[in-house]
């Protein structure tokens, strides 16, 4: 995804270059984090681009930001209160690393400043529910989805709505039917990471589609088959990686070019994946889990070997990774949240 490259691109203005990862031999526990039951469980993580800090979003509204080197919350942005809307979505801002986006099942977006704490700005999506967002390479812009199949196009210096393209119902007239907006909600949309204009999203209409913001449709082409139901896209050069909420064939590598399948990744299981989240540590290996095992797994991708994994008490909902998977982050419905290492 187009974080990954901007991620390299820091710390390479700041003379750091990540060494590639060899082959991963086992997954180690760093340090859990136990939380309060009423915090309802992590719906999203994200590393910032330096890897330094985790921001941790939580199903009762409440948003934290966590040091990597002491292992402490550092920053309380928003408090967990009974009632409160789930945070679907964090992100940090591409060219600052002090801005944090977080989006709500409500239709708020949140801009806050991490240093100080203070909320800069609210942006309200009436009617809508958030579980999406992601920032273009270039970082002029971000983008939305969830539950009204909308997908909304955002230009990031001022925060303003600039595009709107529209989900499809049955009662729309269709010309294109491969060219048709969201049918059902969305939960996971990425940018190419070589091209700020192009992204993919999915969710519960069974498509990958693949978008242009230039274009007045939007939808360029669809993959048809992938079930997606959290943050389960990720993209890597020319594949598309998608985690699926499904008992089989539930992790899967598309070209991105021809929209053909190109590789069945095999996850551990016995009863079913049923996938919620999904992404590529690396070039070599994936970091994927939901509620099929409870368990967040790292895999080889040319053999399908098992790294490792971890094992939570309820369903993986919410996954990241830094550093070439050298620093690990999984979370989900559990009261709790763990640190992860891949080690070669």
């Amino acid at each position: 995804m187009a974080r990954r490259v901007l991620e390299a691109e820091l710390l390479a203005s700041q003379g750091i270059n990540q060494v590639p990862l060899g082959p991963g031999k086992s997954v180690e526990i760093i340090k859990e984090f136990k939380l309060h039951k009423t915090y309802n469980g992590v719906f999203s993580l994200q590393f910032n681009y330096s890897g330094e800090m985790l921001a941790v979003a939580y199903g009762a509204g409440g948003i934290q930001i966590y040091e990597m080197s002491s292992g402490n919350m550092i920053q309380e942005l928003r408090s967990c209160r009974q009632g409160g809307y789930a945070v679907m979505v964090v992100r940090f801002h591409p060219k600052d690393p002090n801005i944090l986006y977080a989006a709500t099942t409500e239709g708020h977006i949140y801009i806050f400043n991490i240093t100080t704490g203070e909320l800069l700005q609210t942006i309200e999506e009436v009617g809508n529910e958030i579980n999406s967002l992601d920032f273009s390479l270039d970082g002029y812009n971000f983008v939305t989805g969830g539950k009204d199949l909308a997908i909304r196009v955002y230009e990031t210096k001022t925060n303003k709505l600039v595009k709107v393209f529209e989900g499809h119902s049955n009662r729309s007239f269709v010309l294109d039917k491969d060219k048709v907006g969201n049918r059902m909600r969305v939960f996971s949309i990425k940018f190419h990471p070589n091209n700020q204009y192009i992204f993919v999203t999915g969710g519960w209409d069974n498509h990958i589609k693949i978008w242009d913001i230039r274009d007045n449709d939007g939808v360029k082409r669809n993959i048809t088959g992938p079930h997606i139901c959290g943050d389960a896209i990720d993209i890597l050069d020319n594949s598309i990686l998608t985690g699926q909420w499904t008992a089989l064939h539930a992790l899967q590598e598309f070209n991105y070019t021809t929209g053909a399948l190109t590789r069945e990744i095999k996850f551990p299981n016995t009863d079913g994946a049923f996938l919620y989240a999904a992404l590529y540590c690396n070039s070599s290996c994936v970091f994927a889990g939901g509620s099929g095992t409870n368990r967040a797994e790292v895999i080889e991708l040319a053999t399908n070997r098992h790294i490792g994994g971890y094992l939570m008490p309820g369903p993986v909902q919410a996954l990241d990774s830094t550093n070439q998977g050298r620093l690990l982050a999984a979370g989900g419905a559990a009261p709790l949240f763990a640190l992860l290492s891949i080690k070669d």
